[in-house]
């Protein structure tokens, strides 16, 4: 999976804005904070999106990240305006073409079933980086762990929700029990780092 130079760079924006806001403004009195930020939104929202990427590319679509400049824009906007109070985290995402490529029929369609595997690769990503930030944290017992499988559910929490265009709008298209599964497995998650 070979990334171009526009997409690495709409990814290292998009994740520096995400950085920003999600250590916004603890970072003003705590510096320390942004690096902690960095791994958290790395893992959270870097890894989210290839994964869509690896995915869509496994059944032949071409895919790739584009940042949303709207939507950064707004998301830094609320982050200030409300004092860190309010995240919106939605500032690019990957498009996939929507048609695969088959030897025996050429391009295809890609069906429910495959809109709803690469859109629950994000999330499901989302949750293995937290089951190794908590595992990590009952090793080493530092709270930076814990704040970065937070990031990560927080992610997965936010992109599961069954609004068009947002990833589980297309899984629970595909499957509502699987949509199902990966809510409570979200849920789960948020209730043990609450």
């Amino acid at each position: 999976m070979r990334l171009h130079n526009e997409e690495l760079k709409d990814l290292a924006t998009a994740s520096a804005a995400l950085v920003f806001i999600f250590s916004y403004p603890q970072f003003l009195s705590t510096p320390s904070i942004l690096l902690v930020s960095a791994i958290a939104i790395v893992s959270g929202f870097a890894f989210h999106e290839l994964a869509h990427r690896l995915v869509a590319n496994s059944f032949g679509a071409a895919a790739r990240f584009r940042m949303w400049k709207e939507g950064l824009i707004m998301a830094l906007a609320l982050a200030i305006a409300t004092n860190g109070g309010f995240v919106f985290a939605a500032p690019g995402a990957v498009m996939v073409s929507g048609v695969k490529f088959t030897v025996r029929h050429g391009l295809v369609a890609l069906g429910r079933r495959e809109y709803g595997l690469i859109s629950a690769a994000g999330p499901a990503t989302n949750l293995i980086a937290a089951s190794i930030f908590l595992l990590l944290h009952s090793l080493i017992q530092n709270n930076a762990l814990l704040y970065a499988a937070s990031i990560n559910v927080t992610l997965a929490l936010f992109n599961m929700l069954p609004i068009p265009p947002l990833d589980g709008s297309k899984v629970f298209a595909w499957n509502p029990a699987v949509w199902a599964a990966i809510i409570a497995a979200v849920i789960a998650f948020r209730i043990f780092l609450i």
